[in-house]
């Protein structure tokens, strides 16, 4: 019988699948994966080691196969960096054979449902206030993200706000006493629905619904930082990306689910645009919880406040690459 295995964050097991039914067994040295039918792959690894070997037995894979066991394995294991795959009948270390971390989650096609994803052109507009900025994309409407995450046995996605169908469910989040305490924006749907027109109409806002297993928890308003309040406040660049959020479900409420959402949204801003280096975030400073996970979370840190009119807010940021170095682990 092989030793059981620890992954932080999970149970210790033997064996298991991925979200989409293929198999995995634990071994004294790694795991043994399941590529389809009646052909496996062996994965050297050893915990804490920040290098793993992926062997294919057969020249028949392509890597679309292998991206939701890269993901698995990225994020059973916090420390691991880069994977190498060896193929059978092909030269070890040509071009792809190794995938780091970094490279790995930026591959925007794997979770991205966007228009965007850093292609669309470079345009200049002027706004309301008289501000040169980029054209923005038009949002969309539907899904734009969706990730397994494998501490929760959960898919995390984002999806386009219905000001219809979300009216109701979007109100009575507004009205809870502590969602109302940060956002002060409580009232009846007539209000709410007024709110909602406004961002819709902004062209450097996007409301999102944030869902667990298609199940709507949350909310999260992403902007574009430059054409926003906090830019005379960050020094923001013209890709600079940040959020509002808040969680209304509060069967979600609790460290295991935000380590997932925050990691998620944080992801979606990146791949929404290739150019963007610097998330940023302004909660209220008082807001102890939120702060938790945004300093030294995934890259994020709280670097001082400030004041706004409304609130004494702290001023949080996150750079792409020290981001995208702990990607996983959740």
């Amino acid at each position: 019988m092989t030793s059981p295995v620890i992954m932080a964050g999970f149970p210790t097991v033997h064996r298991g699948a991925l979200d989409d039914g293929r198999r995995w067994c634990a071994l004294e040295t790694g795991y043994r994966c399941e590529l389809h039918a009646g052909v496996f792959a062996q994965v050297a690894y050893i915990a804490g080691e920040e290098c793993a070997g992926i062997s294919i037995p057969t020249g028949n894979v392509q890597m679309p196969d292998l991206n939701h066991w890269l993901d698995w394995l990225f994020s059973l294991n916090p420390a691991l960096q880069r994977i190498e795959v060896l193929i059978a009948g092909k030269v070890p270390h040509t071009a792809g054979s190794e995938i780091t971390r970094v490279d790995f989650y930026q591959r925007a096609s794997v979770w991205y449902r966007g228009n965007n994803g850093g292609s669309f052109p470079l345009q200049w507009v002027e706004n309301h206030v008289g501000l040169r900025h980029p054209l923005r994309p038009e949002p969309v409407d539907g899904e734009v993200y969706r990730r397994h995450f494998y501490s929760l046995g959960m898919d995390f996605s984002l999806r386009s706000l219905d000001p219809e169908s979300d009216l109701m469910l979007f109100t009575g989040w507004m009205n809870q006493r502590r969602v109302a305490r940060f956002w002060q924006e409580e009232g009846d749907c007539d209000k709410q629905k007024r709110y909602i027109e406004t961002v819709i109409q902004d062209p450097h806002k996007y409301p999102l619904m944030a869902c667990f297993d298609d199940m709507p928890f949350g909310y999260f308003e992403v902007y574009w930082a430059y054409e926003d309040r906090i830019a005379p406040h960050c020094d923001a660049q013209l890709f600079d990306r940040g959020a509002h959020l808040l969680v209304g479900d509060r069967r979600f409420l609790g460290s295991q689910f935000t380590r997932a959402w925050f990691n998620g949204v944080s992801h979606f801003l990146f791949l929404d645009d290739s150019r963007t280096q610097t998330l940023v975030g302004e909660p209220r400073a008082d807001h102890v919880a939120m702060l938790r996970y945004f300093d030294g979370m995934f890259g994020w840190q709280k670097i001082r406040e400030f004041e706004f009119p409304h609130k004494r807010a702290a001023l949080v940021l996150c750079q792409r690459g020290r981001f995208f170095q702990s990607m996983g682990g959740v």
